[in-house]
């Protein structure tokens, strides 16, 4: 693959609904300016316990410092779970156990070490309707309850409910009605991880492959119980679209953000409907809108709208659409600070690193040569690149960093020929390795306990530097 290193300088597709591949899966989407004030501070747990590592989207772990630059060729693999299985969930690490839910709707607690299921939940799965069957793709979140501190894992079911389960052994806490999906057509599903910030609950409602679209929007829950607090939705009542299919991100003691799909396929770009393809600033618990971006309408593509989950970078806020281009824009006005291209289409989060980001796109053109994807990194705070790699695919799934300076980049195809996860040198886009793990890399591959954990149409799998 051509890498380049290029100065500091700056310059100015909707993914499809369905993207079909080899294995007959489709997969529907779905984790700065200048900083007035410090960065917060990123959490030092050895632990990936949330969708994007936080409630604020970093996807960067820095306590994780064992797999590096050095070691990365060679890291080998420690366990290899459900090889038969289909995974679009990412692997969350929590205490000694990986939870994560398979297409097929079962959830399930593994061994960290080993790889031995410990406990498993059947959860259910969506039949085949008017969009293919599907099980799991939320990621679930793991950590302590408000009132009793007990370890809970939240997770979106596919069958249209909000579970809280004891991280012990799976047993039910509460569930709580997300939107159920018809029984004769493919309308609601949950695209949405949950986010937890001040004892809240955030998922986002959405369709599940446009087939038909719903009335989407997002919806706040009480941590402790489940009792919905509040709703926003993205279109008037009456009408249908604005799917949220990304995963809302939350400041941990102030504002929530979320992105939003298209309105009604076929719409004129001039008639798109209530909050659709944009980022919305909204009060935490109350959901009431604060703030509003909209993809202006030069820059809209058709069924184009936003996949990918927000980041929260210092005073900023930022999101990449499918039409390839990533908006970053200051929290306070809701207007954009900085913009770029990145390829033909974006639906993945990036990593933050204090002042840098690690951005993946689809297919671009890097020196002449033709790319399917590539990995970036830019500056936070005006956007300038400092590096961009060319890979075989496209970064449809989010990349994540560890505190060695390793970036874990999964690869969607549908062919063995491609390499479906990348390890990338976060100091200069460098190639460090391809691991062979299976076609349709869609999860997040992420550091937690001196391991790498990837999920996949091969099943899940733990990686570990050479003894």
């Amino acid at each position: 693959m051509r890498q380049r290193r290029l100065p500091h300088s700056r310059r100015a597709l909707r993914w499809s609904a369905v993207l079909s591949i080899a294995l007959g899966v489709t997969l529907c989407s779905a984790l700065s300016g200048a900083m007035a004030s410090p960065a917060r501070p990123l959490v030092s747990s050895p632990d990936w316990n949330f969708f994007l590592n936080g409630s604020e989207h970093p996807s960067y772990i820095p306590s994780q410092t064992v797999i590096t630059p050095a070691n990365a060729p060679g890291l080998v693999q420690n366990w290899d779970d459900f090889p038969t299985t289909v995974f679009f969930s990412s692997p969350t690490v929590y205490d000694g156990s990986v939870y994560i839910g398979s297409d097929q709707g079962w959830f399930y607690q593994l061994d960290e070490s080993t790889g031995a299921v410990l406990h498993k939940r059947f959860v259910g799965s969506q039949p085949k309707l008017s969009c293919p069957a599907r099980g799991f793709v939320p990621t679930a979140t793991v950590t302590g309850a408000p009132v009793t501190h007990e370890p809970t894992v939240y997770v979106a079911g596919p069958d249209g409910y909000l579970y809280a389960l004891r991280a012990s052994n799976l047993t039910l806490e509460w569930k709580s009605v997300i939107a159920i999906p018809s029984t004769t057509t493919s309308n609601y599903f949950d695209w949405s991880s949950p986010t937890i910030a001040k004892d809240t609950i955030y998922v986002g409602v959405s369709s599940n492959c446009d087939h038909p679209l719903v009335r989407a929007g997002v919806i706040a829950y009480n941590q402790a119980n489940g009792k919905q607090i509040a709703e926003f939705y993205t279109v008037p009542k009456g009408d249908i679209g604005g799917s949220v299919w990304s995963s809302v991100a939350a400041i941990y003691n102030g504002d929530v953000f979320a992105t939003t799909g298209n309105g009604p396929e076929g719409s004129p770009t001039s008639q798109r409907l209530g909050y659709s393809e944009s980022i919305l600033k909204l009060a935490p618990r109350t959901l009431k809108l604060l703030g509003r971006f909209q993809v202006p309408a030069a820059q809209v593509t058709y069924d184009g709208d936003f996949g990918a989950s927000p980041v929260i970078v210092g005073d900023d806020v930022g999101a990449c659409n499918k039409n390839g281009i990533f908006y970053m824009l200051s929290q306070a006005t809701m207007k954009v600070v900085w913009e770029e291209r990145l390829g033909s289409g974006c639906i993945s989060s990036p990593v933050v690193d204090g002042s840098r980001l690690f951005l993946g796109g689809e297919s671009t053109t890097i020196a002449g040569v033709s790319y399917g994807g590539s990995m970036q990194e830019r500056d936070a705070a005006t956007g300038a690149l400092v590096w961009e790699t060319g890979l075989a695919g496209a970064v449809l799934g989010s990349p994540a960093m560890d505190g060695g300076g390793v970036i874990s980049v999964p690869i969607y195809n549908g062919s063995t020929q491609v390499p479906s996860m990348y390890l990338i040198d976060a100091a200069s886009g460098a190639i460090l390795d391809e691991l062979p793990t299976g076609m349709a890399d869609f999860a997040q591959g992420v550091f937690a306990e001196s391991q790498l954990f990837t999920a996949n149409a091969k099943g899940v799998q733990a990686w570990r530097p050479k003894s």
